[in-house]
């Protein structure tokens, strides 16, 4: 009888549960945009008799990916959390597409190629209605901070890529290669990767700049003449993404050239309104929970940084990804006008743009991951 009885109430406590979580399924307000996986959620699917039997219907609601349900289930980030904690705890390396890793460092697992041919050729073509074209790719994560990963872990192909861009890239595009750089960096333990977010550190951005600015023959700012603010407590894309909630928070960093603090111009324009500040950094945007986008408030189409003290009174034309966030303000200490382009939300002809604003220098700057990714936004560069 007492077993009986102990049944029932878990059959009950069950069903409570279960039901709970559907009516919080649909009573839940469905947000379109994710600010911690840093992504756009599936849309309801249209239901019909046809893509049900085609099998969409069921694809749109699951998927192999992630759909509407695992989109927008009750708790997920916890449900999330709970199972990348179990598999590294029975012995899966990889959860959710990401290693948890020594030194409180959470990588991203490889980054797919079959972009990377189609990708390169556009940039070819677009390369071909300029004297030169600079092409900076951000090495990955895994590749540069692969002594913090696991002992069992899939491949990066770095070198394959880099290689392949190389032998394949148009004759007049400078590919600037950071990694030995970036090796120097790391083997000197500083920090230019975070250790929650797949982007580089202010100080990997400026690293950078650095290169960019050696392999050019211009001066750039040394690191003495900036004021650093450091702002903790930022959890980042990898840390969302990959359900690790015990991870512990990175110290994002706020570089200030002195010289320049008063002299700035930022003009953003977004679906065909500008407006004006007289600072890239957001610093307000440091109470939001995507505390990146205190680096010219987020990912903008068109963002131009105009500098009166800048070295030079050169252009630079930047086309790129959120790498190019943090890195961007240190490009204006050297260009008096910098116009960066995001060709997620600016689909204008950006040769047409160059040769209008008379850009004497043109930089392509992706992170390795979106220049392979197959699904992005690079053959919109012409």
């Amino acid at each position: 009888m007492n077993n009986n009885k102990a049944q029932i109430a878990i059959i009950a406590m069950f069903l409570v549960f279960t039901l709970s979580l559907s009516v919080l399924f649909f009573a839940l307000p469905k947000e379109k945009f994710s600010v911690s996986e840093n992504r756009y959620l599936a849309d309801a699917p249209t239901v019909s008799f046809k893509n049900f039997i085609d099998g969409e219907l069921s694809q749109e609601l699951e998927g192999d990916k992630g759909g509407y349900i695992p989109d927008y289930f009750p708790f997920r980030s916890f449900f999330v959390g709970v199972n990348s904690y179990w598999n590294y705890l029975t012995g899966t390396t990889v959860a959710n597409n990401y290693y948890l890793s020594k030194d409180g460092y959470i990588i991203e697992k490889p980054y797919i190629t079959t972009g990377l041919e189609k990708n390169l050729s556009v940039i070819n073509r677009f390369a071909a209605t300029f004297d030169e074209v600079m092409l900076m790719v951000v090495p990955s994560v895994g590749e540069m901070m692969s002594s913090k990963l696991p002992s069992v872990h899939a491949e990066y192909e770095d070198a394959r890529v880099f290689e392949y861009i190389s032998e394949n890239k148009a004759e007049n595009i400078k590919f600037l290669d950071l990694r030995e750089s970036f090796g120097d960096c790391v083997a000197g333990g500083e920090q230019i990767y975070y250790k929650t977010d797949h982007h580089w550190t202010s100080l990997g951005a400026f690293v950078a700049y650095g290169y960019y600015c050696d392999s050019l023959g211009l001066e750039y700012t040394p690191k003495e003449e900036y004021t650093v603010t450091e702002h903790p407590g930022f959890y980042g894309s990898t840390y969302s993404g990959s359900g690790y909630f015990l991870a512990k928070p990175d110290t994002l960093e706020i570089w200030q050239s002195e010289k320049s603090k008063d002299s700035i111009k930022v003009s953003i324009t977004n679906e065909g309104v500008t407006n004006e500040y007289r600072s890239p950094f957001f610093e307000e945007n440091l109470k939001e929970k995507d505390m990146y986008t205190a680096y010219l408030d987020g990912i903008q189409p068109t963002v131009v940084i105009e500098n009166k003290n800048a070295k030079t009174d050169k252009t630079l034309l930047i086309v790129k990804d959120s790498f190019a966030q943090c890195a961007a303000p240190f490009f204006s200490e050297t260009y008096s006008k910098v116009i960066m382009i995001d060709l997620r939300g600016n689909k204008q002809p950006v040769s047409t743009l160059a040769k209008t604003e008379g850009a004497d220098d043109v930089l392509i700057l992706y992170g390795i991951s979106a220049l392979c990714n197959d699904s992005g936004d690079l053959p919109w560069l012409r």
